[in-house]
């Protein structure tokens, strides 16, 4: 017993000497962005006289603050009040971090007091936007849109069908999610879209439930859950009616023109539309329309359109055939009127027409050579005639002379 006694004194003295200093273990306060906080510096006498300070270390700061019931307030952040507590007017986002406090009480004993604080904001009740009215069945479909608004912090959102949770598996259930932050506020907004593949109904249309809810990923805090969807499933039927549309009307279009088709395939979601000609595959991204402009030989044969859907299959148009017609002196088309083979005969004729005429041509110029020539054959002929015809005279005149009323 005196043994005892004597190391119970030993520490009476050593506490004595150096204080004895009790730490209060870390706390972690929950203080909501806007209202007041209110931390308790414990071991401090309740009146002034005090011996405390108060150390903070948070997004305001660069370094710790200290704070003290002698100091000033620390603008409209912080201020300790009288009885030692510190006092934070209106918590914010930047008031998150660690605050210490180191307070003696009048018989030389220390306590320390740390707070780890945390501020948050609960957001608007999420809402569910763009929501579908109908699915179909075995087919990727968009349900809807969950958004929250306003809340610090981000937290998440989670979907439910018919009050079970849905966990996105890449295939028939999938999720994208987007989060944005105020850069006045620091507040977050979050969105998240659903996509689904809802299985055939059984009976009917289906009318699944669907709703979002937001939790805010901070300890005794529930979650917010929206209104529900009911968006019903229809089950579609086999692909049919693809049709093809072809301008101008049954595919004549004069050389250098424009053809417009147009595949038509009824249904939900659209299928996606690819090409053919003269039964082979275009190498075309997926359309539902198709345009040729400055049409040539090269464009002219069959064409039909291939509707491709993710649960009805594939079916195909029937064929259209495009070709090329000459425009004729009046822009009409000449098979419009008689037919290419009536355009053909006319052209043939005129070009026999025209081989006539240049050897009608050629025959007269041939005529009028001849006849040219034979008459500078006959001038010299008649010319020597005359020659001899005057000779004749000359030698007749002298014997007429002779034989006149003074001859013998």
């Amino acid at each position: 017993m005196a043994a005892g006694a004597a190391t119970a004194g030993a520490w009476v003295l050593v506490l004595g000497l150096w204080g004895a200093a009790v730490m209060v273990g870390s706390q972690n306060i929950t203080a909501r962005i806007g209202e007041p906080l209110l931390l308790n510096c414990r071991g401090a006498p309740k009146k002034p006289p005090q011996q405390l300070e108060w150390k903070l270390n948070t997004g305001r700061t660069e370094a710790w603050k200290v704070l003290s019931p002698q100091g000033a307030a620390w603008d409209s952040v912080a201020r300790v009040l009288p009885n030692g507590s510190l006092l934070l007017p209106a918590a914010g986002i930047q008031d998150e971090g660690t605050f210490r406090c180191r307070a003696m009480n009048r018989h030389g004993k220390e306590t320390k007091s740390n707070y780890r604080v945390r501020v948050y904001q609960m957001p608007s009740k999420p809402e569910i936007v763009d929501a579908a009215s109908e699915l179909t069945a075995g087919v990727p479909s968009k349900v809807g849109t969950c958004v929250s608004k306003g809340g610090y912090p981000a937290g998440t959102l989670s979907w439910h069908l018919d009050g079970k949770p849905l966990t996105p598996d890449g295939k028939g259930v999938a999720v994208k999610e987007q989060t944005r932050r105020h850069p006045e506020t620091g507040l977050f907004t979050l969105q998240s879209e659903l996509t689904v593949t809802p299985a055939p109904a059984q009976e009917g249309a289906a009318h699944p439930t669907f709703s979002c809810s937001f939790s805010p990923g901070l300890p005794r805090r529930k979650a917010l859950h929206s209104a529900p969807i009911h968006p019903s499933v229809w089950k579609p039927g086999p692909l049919e009616n693809v049709q093809l549309v072809v301008e101008p009307e049954g595919g004549i279009v004069a050389a250098g023109g424009t053809v417009t088709l147009t595949c038509e395939a009824p249904a939900q979601p659209p299928p996606e539309i690819h090409w053919m000609k003269d039964g082979m595959l275009l190498p075309l991204d997926p359309r539902p329309v198709l345009l040729l402009r400055e049409v040539g030989l090269q464009d002219q044969g069959t064409y039909s359109c291939v509707a491709t859907h993710p649960s009805l299959g594939s079916q195909e148009s029937p064929g259209v055939t495009i070709s090329i017609s000459e425009a004729d002196v009046e822009g009409q088309p000449r098979g419009s009127v008689g037919g290419s083979g009536l355009g053909t005969l006319a052209l043939v004729l005129g070009i026999l027409a025209a081989l006539g005429i240049a050897a009608l041509l050629i025959g007269v110029i041939v005529w009028q050579r001849k006849r040219r020539k034979g008459k500078e054959r006959k001038a010299p002929e008649s010319q020597e005639e005359e020659e001899e015809r005057a000779e004749l005279n000359q030698s007749e005149e002298p014997e007429t002379a002779e034989s006149g009323p003074g001859g013998p």
